[in-house]
């Protein structure tokens, strides 16, 4: 009889030992597969953080005569962690077509002019502060949002075209592609000059506000970075670059609650991976110890009958070894259904789209992992019983 047909056959007929031991098997192995999906995931959501975190340091020229140029976007631009640059620029426009709203002091045929790359980032839009009421924001170079009341005094519509004069005399057109409200308009105190009320507001391009006034130039920029965790060091290049220019401050908020909530979840799945495979080691080890020690009259009236020890040891390898593989299967099983379930009710995998699963290299990896570690424990639990001699054994079975 080979030693698969005996392992199978001991499997067959101590049918509570196996299944207690199956048991073991299937929850440790759930445990290990459930928290290494866990915090597989918590490192793929750290790297995309890192890139969509959207960290950024904002840097605001100190002297309105001597704002940023190109060139000094160029130059922050360069640096090696800057993503991608938000200039800021602004300017005071007066209007042929469109009248603005007057203030206390008196009719002022001016408005002011902002501009933004990306006007729904660190605009007043950006804090909520604004809100499109109708359109959309600007897409185009010569598009603009201007006040909804501004629209309604001057019948405005979206789509509609503003000229607007230059300081060379000539006339540029931009295209209305959305109105906006702030909600405080009517309660503005009766001493806010028309070029500051809120109506007399525009929100364009910062190509279009450079065009208006005929050079490039930005009172601001917000500079986003690859890597958030870089912050700092990219804050302090650019602090050498611009101390007696600019002022400067980051922005980081963000990065830090979400970094903060999947280390947490990292960690604590890590201390559940670590507690579960020394608590299963132990225990299967004891257990595995116990029952050898039960077989060793076995053991030794088998070798007595001409079977080879390494027979023998491959026999209760086997055992273990088809035990743990059908237990891992269904550990696969169980996890792929579970995992699911367990990322809706995580607050940093909602919203995400990122599979709570283990692919099947980390699936074959802690297979291969398991058995090895199953072979050691099923080793170290015989060798004294095959080192021992049969006479030894067979005179204590006498006495």
């Amino acid at each position: 009889m080979s030693c698969l047909t005996r392992a199978l056959c001991y499997i067959r007929r101590k049918k509570m030992k196996s299944f207690l031991l199956l048991f073991l098997f299937l929850v440790i192995n759930s445990m290990v597969l459930g928290t290494l999906g866990i915090r597989k995931v918590s490192l793929e959501l750290a790297e995309e953080l890192r890139k969509n975190a959207e960290s950024k340091i904002t840097l605001e020229s100190m002297d309105v005569n001597h704002p940023f140029e190109e060139t000094d976007m160029q130059a922050i631009g360069d640096e090696p962690n800057v993503n991608w640059l938000n200039r800021i620029s602004e300017i005071q426009v007066v209007s042929t077509t469109c009248i603005p709203v007057e203030g206390s002091e008196g009719p002022e045929n001016v408005f002011t002019f902002h501009g933004y790359d990306k006007l729904e980032k660190d605009s007043p839009f950006a804090d909520k502060v604004y809100r499109i009421t109708e359109g959309i924001y600007p897409q185009g170079s010569e598009d603009i949002v201007v006040n909804q009341f501004l629209a309604e005094d001057n019948g405005i519509q979206a789509g509609d075209k503003i000229a607007f004069e230059m300081l060379d005399g000539t006339k540029q057109e931009a295209v209305v592609s959305g109105l906006f409200l702030s909600g405080m308009e009517r309660s503005q105190t009766e001493n806010v000059r028309a070029v500051s009320r809120i109506e007399n507001q525009i929100y364009g391009t910062a190509d279009f506000v450079n065009r208006l006034s005929g050079r490039t130039s930005f009172f601001s920029v917000a500079v986003y970075v690859n890597n958030p965790e870089q912050l700092t060091d990219t804050k302090e290049a650019l602090e050498k670059m611009y101390q007696d220019r600019a002022t400067i401050g980051i922005t980081d908020n963000t990065f830090q609650k979400l970094k903060m909530m999947i280390g947490q979840t990292s960690r604590i799945t890590f201390l559940i991976f670590v507690l579960t495979v020394i608590a299963g080691s132990l225990i299967i080890g004891l257990l595995l110890a116990m029952w050898m020690r039960s077989r060793k009259t076995e053991i030794a009236v088998l070798i007595s009958l001409g079977i080879s020890k390494e027979n023998l040891l491959s026999q209760m390898i086997l055992e273990e070894m088809i035990l743990y593989f059908i237990a891992f299967a269904g550990a696969g099983i169980a996890t792929k259904l579970l995992l699911p379930r367990i990322s809706n009710s995580l607050a940093i995998m909602q919203g995400n789209s990122i599979a709570l699963e283990l692919s099947f290299i980390w699936q074959l990896g802690v297979l291969c992992i398991g058995m090895i570690c199953v072979l050691l424990l099923t080793g170290i639990a015989i060798f004294p019983y095959m080192k021992k001699p049969v006479k030894e054994t067979l005179s204590e079975m006498e006495g």
